[in-house]
């Protein structure tokens, strides 16, 4: 018989295991299309976008590995805590890293992006969605806890906020004429997300 704790832990690690589902689907459906979308116009905002999406599905992967094993296995619940911890701060510093050497190039040769309406609608249903999303995974996380989770959490938020960034982007350009505003919004993205990587790295190492 589970005791009350137990009980509410098996709630929270089903939560956790909704919230992880959920991401892997959307974020990976939205991530693909942005990426085809961001080939066909030559965006490199709309190619962060699409980067960090289907980062954010991959490590919903992991953490649905790591979320159903616990439910088998708890005595393996902090060794895979762990791993995914790490996983998530390692693809989060290297798709950073490639997005800013990427952004820069586009910059520094004068790439200029074709208009994107598809692009534009994904990002906006992006908006309406991550926010919701980041925070109920940063609610389930501090409750676990689970700093696999929160990194995930955030790594979702900030994806809310690239979005939008992706979003004004790809705008300007379409209705301004201002080719630099998408690389220049794709060197933001890089750079937000290999410092938040970063972050989470050191949280990972040092507790």
């Amino acid at each position: 018989m589970l005791s009350n704790t137990d009980d509410h832990r098996a709630r929270l690690l089903k939560s956790a295991l909704q919230l992880s589902y959920f991401t892997v689907v959307w974020n990976g459906i939205a991530g693909a299309a942005a990426l085809v979308a961001a080939l066909a116009a030559s965006s490199p905002a709309l190619a962060a976008f699409a980067l960090n999406a289907l980062l954010d599905s991959s490590a919903s992967v992991v953490l649905v590995w790591r979320f159903r094993t616990e439910q088998s296995d708890p005595n393996a619940a902090e060794r895979l805590e762990r791993r995914a911890h790490g996983w998530i701060a390692a693809a989060m510093v290297l798709v950073g890293l490639y997005v800013v050497v990427e952004a820069l190039r586009a910059l520094i040769g004068g790439s200029h992006a074709e208009d994107s309406a598809f692009g534009v609608t994904l990002a906006a249903l992006s908006i309406a969605v991550l926010p919701w999303l980041g925070r109920q995974k940063l609610r389930v996380a501090s409750a676990l806890p689970s700093g696999a989770l929160r990194g995930d959490g955030i790594l979702t938020v900030a994806a809310a906020a690239l979005a939008a960034i992706t979003l004004v982007a790809l705008l300007m350009n379409s209705t301004l004429a201002w080719w630099w505003a998408d690389p220049a919004a794709a060197l933001v993205i890089g750079a937000a997300l290999a410092t938040e990587g970063i972050r989470v790295a050191v949280r990972h190492r040092f507790g």
